[in-house]
Formats: structure tokens, sequence, C-alpha cells
């Protein structure tokens, strides 16, 4: 019965009420223990996977280099944060108005 509860990790309400609070607590104990169980063979398993990918990508002689800022931390940059930052608005007029004088002079 305990192998069911943990393989499905779901217990029936009614069976669970009937349960004193040491067989509860044992319960959720061991319930808890499966998780972190099935946690580290999933985090295993993605760290194999993802050292596999890695290998692969060597061969191909392609990477990524994230720029660092001042605190070695990898840069970000959010649009609209700096005083000196167009609205999202504007740059969408500018990109379409580009685009339609991109096709004005392919017209011709």
């Amino acid at each position: 019965m305990l192998q069911q509860i943990l393989a499905d990790m779901y217990i029936d309400p009614e069976l669970l009420a009937e349960l004193s609070e040491e067989q509860k607590q044992i319960l959720f104990l061991k319930m808890r223990q499966e998780q972190v169980r099935r946690w580290k063979e999933t985090e295993a398993a993605a760290d194999k996977n993802s050292a596999k990918k890695v290998t692969q990508r060597k061969a191909h002689g392609k990477s990524v280099k994230w720029k660092l800022g001042t605190d070695s931390e990898v840069w970000v940059w959010v649009m609209g944060e700096h005083t000196l930052d167009k609205p999202y608005d504007v740059i969408c007029e500018e990109i379409q108005a580009l685009r339609a004088q991109q096709e004005a002079g392919e017209a011709r």
C-alpha cells in the first residue's frame, strides 16, 4: 500500500483521515523523501543531457560569450529604464516608417 502511495504521490482523503498523527507524519516524511529522490534523479539526467549537448556544440566550433558588467554578472539592458531610451511605441513607429520608405524605394 505504501509503495502505491509513493508511486502515485496521492493518498485517498478517507484513508488519510483514518491515520493517526504519527502515521501521517511518517507518511509525509516518506512522500517528501520520494519527492527529493525523484528531483535528484531528474537533475542528474538533465545534467547528463546538458553535458552531452555542450560537447556536441563544441564540435561545431560555435559558442556564446555573454557580456559581463562591472559586477562580473551577465550584463542586462532593460528597455525604457534609462532616461535617453525611446519609448517602445516610438521605436515601432520608426521601424514602420523605415520599412515604408524601403518599400517605396523598391516600388520605383
